[in-house]
């Protein structure tokens, strides 16, 4: 068996994924904010590694976090307010190997392997969620650059004289199209209406936009946000010419609200360069799992 560890802006998991990609058992909480945060992660892990072990032998180790992947250290954790983790003691601590890999790619690696990518030869994998990753497929293989792992199609500049990002640039894709910037966009919103109303999670989220999709407010916020997100979509496509785009993290929560009013807006705009035919997009079938399974792929 293997262990799947999938560290995210806001939530932690550790599970046990067996050779089939199945998931047998998931140890999972929200992040807190901590003053030691790479200890509070680290203390975590050890303690639901420990808790999972009892009931499986484990062959190796997989790590998925918002970051740059170099062995068991993954540094730019940009989303967790961290410089860097090292799982170097957890490694030695449970005598088995222990790789790191972005977190997008991992769930990427995990739709192309058991999920909406299979099959697909060249393919675009975004994970919507604290921030936005991506991972990209030509001719079936993952592309990785040689420096760093590139694609952070996440810190794409869609306005250049826009809103920072944590990352230090302005105008970052996810900066307008992460679902924590349309959560915290509808926080301010839902505060003249309903004060102290806190939105703490996607579920949360989601039954606010249910309940109150008829406020004009939050009609206009849902607009701009499916408009910008065409914006970066279109930017995706035009560079590497997919047969499909693949959305995962939070945002599959919200078919309905977001997702097929997104796909009938780029259907009618067509905005890209080539568009006599679009690519498809669809939702990750292994919804926010697909990080945590992805990660023991490597």
């Amino acid at each position: 068996m293997k262990i799947g560890i999938d560290i995210g802006g806001s939530h932690i998991a550790v599970a046990i994924i067996n050779e089939k990609g199945r998931m047998i058992q998931k140890i999972e909480q929200d992040l807190e904010k901590k003053e030691n945060m790479t200890q509070y992660i680290l203390n975590y892990v050890d303690k639901a590694i420990k808790q999972l072990s009892k009931t499986a032998d484990i062959e190796k180790i997989g790590s998925a976090l918002p970051g740059t992947p170099k062995g068991s250290i993954i540094t730019n954790l940009v989303n967790l307010g961290i410089d860097k983790i090292d799982f170097k003691e957890i490694e030695e601590k449970y005598k088995v190997p222990l790789k790191c890999i972005n977190d997008a790619k991992a769930a990427a690696m995990a739709e192309k392997e058991y999920g909406a990518l299979k099959g697909y030869q060249d393919s675009v994998f975004l994970c919507l969620g604290t921030g936005i990753g991506g991972a990209v497929f030509l001719n079936h293989q993952l592309l990785e650059a040689n420096k760093n792992p590139g694609f952070e199609i996440g810190h794409m500049v869609i306005d250049r004289n826009g809103i920072e990002c944590q990352c230090g640039k302005k105008g970052c894709f996810e900066t307008y199209c992460s679902m924590k910037r349309l959560k915290d966009k509808l926080q301010n919103t839902l505060e003249k209406t309903i004060p102290g109303k806190e939105i703490k999670n996607a579920m949360e989220l989601k039954e606010v936009l249910q309940k109150n999709i008829e406020n004009k407010e939050i009609k206009m916020i849902l607009e701009e946000y499916i408009s910008n997100l065409i914006v970066g979509l279109s930017n995706v496509i035009d560079i590497f010419e997919p047969e499909v785009i693949c959305l995962g993290g939070s945002f599959v929560h919200f078919k309905e609200i977001i997702y097929d009013r997104l796909v009938q807006k780029m259907e009618k705009e067509k905005y890209v360069f080539n568009n006599q035919t679009l690519p498809k997009v669809v939702l990750a079938q292994l919804g926010n799992d697909a990080g945590i399974i992805g990660a023991t792929l490597i």
